[in-house]
Order: structure tokens, then C-alpha cells, then sequence
């Protein structure tokens, strides 16, 4: 038997080789049972139902879809859907995710999350931008918040679309950051400095080789090598690292 802590009170999840008080009786089916019943989920075990509800679905016949809540998670009560008995790191999304989690992970960039973007395309730092995006006027939260917000994929996807119009009128496009690297391999007098736009390119182009120390030859001009002291001081990240 486990037992799992919800709003002050324990709540027990009894495994199949667990002996059940002799005052529990097992709804039929976990997707009709109501608060306070016992149901046996999925995965055999036998859990209580703590809360029932019913949410608004954005597609189908149906405009009402009822949920059930454990002290484990919550679980839509469908014919499709499954319930098991795993506890949640947030029993009470659909999901098990954290707030915070679901920020770094979700796909889909919310009306909030474009306005930011649009600040931050405009010059705004990213903790007004969150602040005037946002209904928050706590700057302490909102730096925090635009910091996550910033490392996501889905915003850093949008701010290069918003983007896009003005790296075009300015003439930056990949052609030019390719001509310029080659311009510092090729007229650089200084070996860490060719050496740096090398790996640079070569990451761009997805050249990378870890198993090499020098790229060799690009874009025709042959390339004779760097002295041992440049390759022992010019160290990639990862060697660094390592």
C-alpha cells in the first residue's frame, strides 16, 4: 500500500496484493465513479476519488468533457482514456507537469507569449516586455518569468520570424554571415582568430568532426594549418568542459 499526502489528509492507494478494508466497495467503472468512491484504475490498483469535474472541449459533439482527480493526478473521463496510479509531480493538470515545466516544454506559443516577442523585437528588455505582456506588475516575478520564456524554442522560433522583415531590409541573411567568416579566415593575420571563424563556419555548415583538431580546406582556398601553441590554447567549449 502507498500512501500520498493531499490538502493536509493521507490518502492510501492499495496495490492488487494488498488485503482492502472490508468497507470499500469498488465503482464499477472509474469514469462514472463520483467523489468519495473507490475505483480500481488501469493499472490494477484501487484509488479513491477525491474530485469530479467537467471542462469545455474545443472539439466534437460533446461541448462538456467530466474529468476525475486522485491523490496521483487527474485524468479525463473518457472512453479512450486511461488512469493509473503513478503519483504526478501536479496531480491536478492532465499533464503531471509543473507549472514551470510545461513553460520550458510546451509547443504552442500563447497570445501573451507573441505580444512579449513583439516587445522584445522592438528593443524592450525582457522584463518590461513581460510586465506590459503579462497581467503582473511585480518586476521581481517578470525577470524571472522572462528569463524562462527566453530559453524556450517556441519563442526563440517566433522572435526569428518577427525578425525576419528586419534582417531583410538590413541585408543580413545567411550569405553575408558565411562571406564575412570567410573574409576573417582568409585576411586575418592573427592564427586564434582564423581559427575561431573555422570552427564557426564549420558548425554553421554542420562540418563538425570531433574527432579532428583543424578543418583542412573551404570554399577552395587551402588552408596550411595552425602552430601547436594556437591549437593547445584555442580549446572548443566542450573540451573545455571535459
Amino acid at each position: 500500500m502507498k500512501k500520498y499526502k493531499v490538502n493536509g489528509g493521507w490518502h492510501n492507494v492499495y496495490e492488487p496484493e494488498d488485503e482492502l478494508p472490508e468497507d470499500i466497495e469498488i465503482a464499477t467503472n472509474w469514469r462514472d465513479a463520483q467523489v468519495g468512491d473507490w475505483v480500481r484504475a488501469d493499472d490494477d490498483n484501487v484509488i479513491q476519488v477525491l474530485r469530479r469535474g467537467s471542462m469545455l472541449r474545443a472539439k466534437g459533439k460533446h461541448k462538456e468533457s467530466a474529468y476525475i482527480g486522485t491523490c496521483t493526478g487527474t485524468f479525463p473521463a473518457t472512453s479512450s482514456s486511461k488512469m493509473d496510479t503513478s503519483r504526478r509531480q501536479n496531480i491536478y493538470s492532465f499533464g503531471g507537469k509543473s507549472e514551470a515545466e510545461s513553460v520550458l516544454t510546451r509547443d504552442n506559443i500563447t497570445k501573451n507569449e507573441i505580444v512579449f516577442v513583439q516587445y522584445i523585437t522592438a528593443g524592450m528588455n525582457p522584463k518590461d516586455a513581460y510586465l506590459k505582456a503579462f497581467n503582473t506588475k511585480n518586476p521581481g516575478y517578470a525577470n524571472i518569468k522572462a528569463g524562462q520564456l527566453l530559453k524556450t524554442e517556441r519563442i526563440n522560433t517566433h522572435m526569428k520570424k518577427e525578425l525576419e522583415p528586419v534582417m531583410e531590409a538590413l541585408g543580413l541573411d545567411e550569405s553575408f554571415v558565411l562571406k564575412n567568416i570567410k573574409e576573417v579566415i582568409l585576411s586575418s593575420d592573427k592564427d586564434d582568430t582564423r581559427l575561431k571563424a573555422l570552427f564557426k563556419l564549420s558548425d554553421i555548415m554542420d562540418m563538425e568532426d570531433k574527432q579532428k583538431t583543424s578543418v583542412t580546406q573551404i570554399s577552395g582556398a587551402v588552408f596550411q594549418g595552425f602552430s601547436d601553441n594556437v591549437l593547445e590554447e584555442v580549446k572548443r567549449p566542450e573540451e573545455l568542459g571535459e
